[in-house]
């Protein structure tokens, strides 16, 4: 129902957007000059992309299948079927998206550039936000603990496009550390973008895990095994550590599906090939198809990390389980 839910309200803002991917004054050379697309090849591709049908029946035929001209049924997208992309001459969006060039992995599809560049954004986030988060944590009132608070502040009210322009101007146009338009079969490209991309979740994790920290420093527990002459580090990680583990799970959901969102800007920024820049091309050009299937694609996506988080709490905090399985009973 999810889903369905978001399909719904993508197919409903796309097409209360004016225009049509024909006459689109954003991107379209012709346009901009005046010149207009003959009447009666419109009226064909308007056939040809069921743009012509009751929008009712262009979301159903999307969703769920339509007889085409020959007689005969396709299943749309509850079988995986994307539909064809307007502007990519027909091909079927989900053969854009996963397909790699000739000779090529999958790594190489935009599908693959896009989810390699959230896992090294992933690394970064994750490898910095938490250290920070618990050093900033263990002892909040410290001068290092307040200069970190203040750094991952500014942070959080940079945006990626405002850190990805200036990264752009400083290394590229006056250090000349990295390229413009780089060759991204260079690792060594990659470290920019993924900085840019990871920098606003590696802040919100490290502030979510200095707060899940300060929330649990004065329990009773932690006390008492400091009573007992523990060390500090051992506090930390068997009493501290285990117990606000739950919440910073939780949190890195959402943070790590942020990103999917920063893929937009970072991928335009930097002409990364990927589903970000594709999802940008999609929307300016209008193609519809693209839009929806991207859509689907993050919402499945995301719905499946929730998912996954769930079932780790219940695994890493037997408080969750037993809560969930008295909510069951």
């Amino acid at each position: 129902m999810i889903l369905l839910g978001v399909t719904l309200i993508t197919f409903l803002l796309m097409h209360a957007i004016p225009g049509n991917p024909w006459s689109n004054y954003s991107s379209s050379p012709r346009m901009m000059l005046g010149l207009g697309i003959d009447a009666t090849l419109q009226r064909e591709l308007y056939h040809r992309f069921g743009l012509d049908l009751p929008l009712w029946r262009q979301f159903t035929r999307y969703v769920v299948g339509d007889i085409d001209d020959d007689g005969i049924f396709f299943c749309g997208a509850v079988c995986g079927n994307l539909g064809p992309s307007i502007q990519q001459h027909g091909r079927t969006v989900q053969h854009v998206i996963f397909s790699p060039p000739e000779g090529k992995t999958f790594w190489e599809s935009r599908f693959g550039y896009s989810i390699r560049l959230v896992l090294f954004g992933s690394l970064i986030a994750v490898g910095l936000g938490i250290p920070l988060g618990i050093w900033s944590g263990a002892k909040p009132w410290s001068a290092v603990s307040r200069a970190i608070s203040v750094g991952l502040a500014g942070l959080i009210s940079i945006p990626n496009f405002v850190l990805g322009l200036f990264a752009i101007i400083v290394l590229a146009s006056w250090l000349k550390i990295i390229k413009v338009l780089p060759d991204w079969s260079m690792p060594g490209n990659w470290i920019i973008p993924a900085i840019v991309l990871a920098v606003l979740p590696m802040a919100n994790i490290a502030r979510v895990t200095r707060a899940s920290l300060m929330n649990i420093l004065n329990e009773d527990y932690v006390r008492t095994a400091r009573g007992k002459g523990l060390g500090e580090r051992r506090v930390m990680l068997v009493h501290i550590l285990s117990n606000a583990i739950v919440p910073i799970i939780t949190f890195l959901g959402p943070a790590l599906m942020e990103m999917f969102a920063g893929l937009l800007i970072v991928e335009h920024l930097y002409s990364f090939p990927g589903i970000g820049r594709g999802y940008w091309e999609a929307v300016l050009k209008l193609d519809y198809p693209m839009i929806l299937g991207l859509t689907l694609i993050y919402a499945a996506g995301m719905s499946l990390v929730n998912i996954l988080i769930e079932f780790l709490c219940e695994v890493l905090d037997p408080r969750v389980r037993s809560a969930t399985h008295q909510a069951a009973t």
